[in-house]
C-alpha cells in the first residue's frame, strides 16, 4: 500500500480521475503504475472521480490500484481522507453549505423531461443522462443557476449538476491549500471534460490517449498540459517517466514518450 510522504519531503503527488485514467489501460500497464507509485515512499496519489464514495470503496483493495492519500468523490463535492475515509475538514463542511439540495434541482429542472437521472450513488450533485448537448439550452442553465448550481456536460451523455463553484478542479485547490501540499509537485490526470477543471488549475498535467476530443481540443493552448500517446495507466506511466526518479523510471518501458514535446519537469 502507499504511504503518505513525511512533511516536508519532496515527492510526487498524482492527482489523477479513476475511470478511463487509472483505471484504463491494460492490466500490465495498471500493474507497473501501481509498482512504480508503490516502490517510492515520498510518492502520494489522490483520486479524483464523479464516482460517488461508496462506488470507490471496491478499488481501495484492488492490488492494480495504488492507495490514496486523499479521495475527491463527486465531481469535487466530496473529499475525505484515504486512510480512514473521514471527511476532510472544514473544506467538507464548506461543500455541504453550498449544495442547496436535490429536492431544489429537481424542481427547476421539472419543466425538461427529456433529463434522465442516473441510477448510481450521488451526494451533493445531481446527475442524468442526456442524449443530445443541443438540448442544454440557455433556459435550462438559467434554471440551474437560479439555484446557486451549474451544469457540467461530459463524456457526451452526461450531465452533472452541482453547486456553483464546485469542481474537482476547484477542491483540489483548497485541498492542496489545506494540507500544505506542494503544487510544483502535483500532476494532475484526466480523460473528459469533467476533469477540465483539474487542469484549469495550471498544475502540471498530462491527458492520457483515451481522452475525450473535446478535452483535447480545450488544453490544446494550454502549456503545462501534455497529451499522451497510450491509453489509461499507459498515458500515466508515460507522464511518471518525466517527472519520477531514475530508481522509478528504471520501472517505465522507453516508448513511453508524449505526442508533443515535454515541458513538464
Amino acid at each position: 500500500m502507499s504511504r503518505l510522504a513525511p512533511r516536508g519531503k519532496p515527492g510526487l503527488i498524482l492527482a489523477t480521475d479513476l475511470d478511463g485514467t487509472l483505471l484504463g489501460g491494460s492490466e500490465d500497464d495498471r500493474r507497473r503504475l501501481t509498482d512504480t507509485m508503490e516502490a517510492e515512499p515520498s510518492f502520494q496519489v489522490i483520486f479524483l472521480t464523479g464516482r460517488n464514495l461508496e462506488t470507490v470503496r471496491p478499488y481501495l483493495d484492488d492490488p492494480l490500484v495504488p492507495t490514496p492519500a486523499y479521495i475527491v468523490s463527486d465531481v469535487g463535492a466530496t473529499v475525505v481522507s484515504g486512510k480512514d475515509l473521514k471527511p476532510i475538514q472544514p473544506l467538507q463542511n464548506e461543500l455541504d453549505r453550498a449544495w442547496p439540495g436535490c429536492t431544489a434541482v429537481e424542481r427547476v429542472l421539472r419543466p425538461f423531461p427529456f433529463l434522465e437521472r442516473q441510477d448510481v450513488p450521488q451526494e451533493r450533485r445531481c446527475s442524468y443522462h442526456i442524449a443530445d448537448e443541443r438540448s442544454i439550452t440557455r433556459e435550462l442553465l438559467l434554471a440551474v443557476e437560479s439555484i446557486g448550481c451549474s451544469a457540467l456536460f461530459s463524456a457526451g451523455r452526461y450531465l452533472d449538476v452541482l453547486a456553483e463553484g464546485v469542481s474537482k478542479g476547484t477542491t483540489l485547490l483548497k485541498l492542496i491549500d489545506l494540507e500544505k501540499l506542494d503544487p510544483a509537485s502535483i500532476l494532475v490526470a484526466g480523460d473528459s471534460l469533467n476533469d477540465l477543471s483539474m487542469f484549469e488549475t495550471g498544475l502540471k498535467g498530462v491527458v492520457v490517449g483515451n481522452g475525450e476530443a473535446g478535452l483535447k481540443q480545450a488544453v490544446s493552448e494550454m502549456s503545462s498540459v501534455f497529451v499522451a500517446r497510450r491509453t489509461g495507466a499507459g498515458g500515466l506511466l508515460q507522464a511518471l517517466c518525466l517527472t519520477s526518479p531514475d530508481a522509478a523510471r528504471a520501472l517505465i518501458a522507453p516508448q513511453d514518450t508524449f505526442e508533443e514535446p515535454c515541458r513538464l519537469t
